[in-house]
């Protein structure tokens, strides 16, 4: 788990950085930019590099025999085999660094700690518990 204190010194380096695109409108453009990306990425890493192979079909659920969340979370696929070979992973882990970036940036323009987001998004979920369904 990252300490809140790593989170605000991320912030903190961010809102030191930030000078071009300081505009809502562009660090909201560049969030979208840096997650189409990020998404590009992950796709060339099974469709240019084979390191990865997606498998997709329907997830398979007979709702009717599943009694415990537990059973269901085993079921569920992710629809991907394998793991990114180290050169497709350093471009997937620079990407997220830029969506974590421009996230950093516009939490900053509007004032919210990433710390404050993730706390109350633990405890958002954590009142539905495996019932969120997200």
């Amino acid at each position: 788990m990252i300490e809140p204190t790593e989170l605000e010194q991320f912030q903190n380096f961010i809102d030191d950085l930030v000078l071009r695109n300081k505009s809502i409108l562009d660090q909201m453009t560049k969030l979208q930019d840096a997650s189409s990306r990020l998404n590009r990425s992950i796709s060339k890493s099974a469709t240019m590099c084979g390191c990865i192979k997606l498998e997709i079909c329907k997830q398979q659920l007979d709702f009717s025999t599943i009694t415990t969340s537990e059973e269901l979370k085993s079921l569920l696929s992710t629809h991907l085999e394998g793991y990114p070979c180290p050169d497709c992973n350093e471009s997937i882990e620079k990407e997220m660094g830029r969506v974590l970036f421009y996230l950093g940036a516009l939490a900053n323009t509007l004032g919210i700690s990433l710390s404050s987001v993730i706390e109350n998004e633990k405890a958002r979920t954590s009142i539905l518990g495996k019932y969120s369904l997200k």
